[in-house]
C-alpha cells in the first residue's frame, strides 16, 4: 500500500501541472517579445526612474540601471507576478491534501484502508512538490528556449533556473500551511477562507512593507518577502532564505500530521 496515496495523486494532478507550466512559460514568452529592441528597455528604465521613490519600493526598490536590463524586466514583469500563481495553485494543492476529499467522502472510503493516517498526509505533500517543481521546471524550460531565440534577452540560463526553482520554497509553505489550517478546521469552506486569508494576508504584508517603513516589520512574516526574484538574477540563490522557508514548511506538515492524527473525519 506505501507509495499508492503519492501514485494517485501524481496521477490525478499531472495533466493540470503541465498546462500551467505552459501557460506560465508562455507569459514569460509574451514578455520577451514584447521588448523589440534594447531602446525600449531603456526607455523602461527611464520610467522607472522619474516614479516616485514609495512605487519604486513597491517593486522591489530596483535600480533604474538594473530595470532597463532584460534581467530587470523579468524580475517584476514575469517573476513577480508568478509568484503569485504559484501561491494560489499551492493553495488549493494543500487544501486537498485533506480538506476537499474530505468534503466529498473520498477520505471516509480512503481511511478504511490499512494504511496509517499520516501517509495520506506526508505522501500527499510529497507529491505537490514535485508537481510544484514540475511547474517550475516546464517554466524555465519555455522561457529558456524564448530567450535564446532573442537578441534583446541574452541571460545566463543558470540565472533562469535558480530564479525559477526557487518559486517552490514558498510554495511548499502554503501548500503545508494550508493543510495545517485544514486539519485543524473542520469545515471546508472556513479552512479555504482561512488559507485564502494567510495567502492575502503574506501578499499585502510584503507589498505595504516594502512601501511603508513604519510597518515595514510586516515582510518578516510574508513569505513571499523571502522570494527576491532581483537579487536571485542578480547573485543567485539566497540560501538563508530557502533552507527557512523549507524549515517552516515542514514544522507545518509535522503540526498537520498531529492534528490529523487526533481527529474525527466526517463529511
Amino acid at each position: 500500500m506505501r507509495g499508492v496515496v503519492f501514485m494517485e495523486t501524481l496521477r490525478r494532478n499531472i495533466r493540470g501541472a503541465v498546462i500551467i507550466g505552459a501557460l506560465i512559460a508562455f507569459l514569460g514568452v509574451v514578455l520577451v517579445y514584447l521588448i523589440p529592441n534594447a531602446d525600449v528597455l531603456k526607455q523602461y528604465g527611464e520610467l522607472m526612474q522619474s516614479m516616485p521613490a514609495f512605487l519604486i519600493n513597491m517593486v522591489g526598490g530596483a535600480d533604474a540601471q538594473f530595470m532597463a536590463s532584460p534581467e530587470g524586466l523579468l524580475a517584476l514583469g514575469f517573476y513577480g507576478r508568478v509568484n503569485l500563481i504559484f501561491a494560489i495553485y499551492a493553495l488549493v494543492a494543500g487544501l486537498n491534501i485533506t480538506a476537499n476529499e474530505e468534503d466529498r467522502g473520498i477520505m471516509d472510503v480512503l481511511l478504511t484502508t490499512p494504511l496509517p493516517r499520516w501517509y495520506v498526509i506526508v505522501e500527499k505533500f510529497v507529491a505537490y512538490a514535485l508537481i510544484m517543481i514540475l511547474i517550475a521546471l516546464i517554466s524555465w524550460l519555455g522561457l529558456w528556449l524564448t530567450t535564446r531565440t532573442s537578441n534583446v534577452f541574452v541571460i545566463d540560463g543558470g540565472r533562469l533556473f535558480e530564479a525559477t526553482i526557487n518559486l517552490v520554497p514558498g510554495s511548499l509553505v502554503v501548500i503545508a500551511v494550508s493543510a495545517l489550517i485544514a486539519t485543524i478546521v473542520r469545515r471546508r469552506g472556513t479552512a479555504t477562507a482561512l488559507a485564502a486569508a494567510f495567502v492575502a494576508f503574506s501578499y499585502f504584508g510584503d507589498v505595504l512593507g516594502m512601501t511603508a517603513s513604519d510597518v515595514a516589520f510586516l515582510r518578516s512574516v510574508s513569505f513571499f518577502s523571502y522570494y527576491d526574484s532581483t537579487a536571485l538574477l542578480q547573485t543567485g540563490t539566497q540560501w538563508s532564505s530557502v533552507i527557512g522557508l523549507l524549515v517552516v514548511a515542514v514544522i507545518a506538515v509535522i503540526g498537520s500530521v498531529w492534528a490529523w492524527q487526533r481527529r474525527d473525519i466526517g463529511v
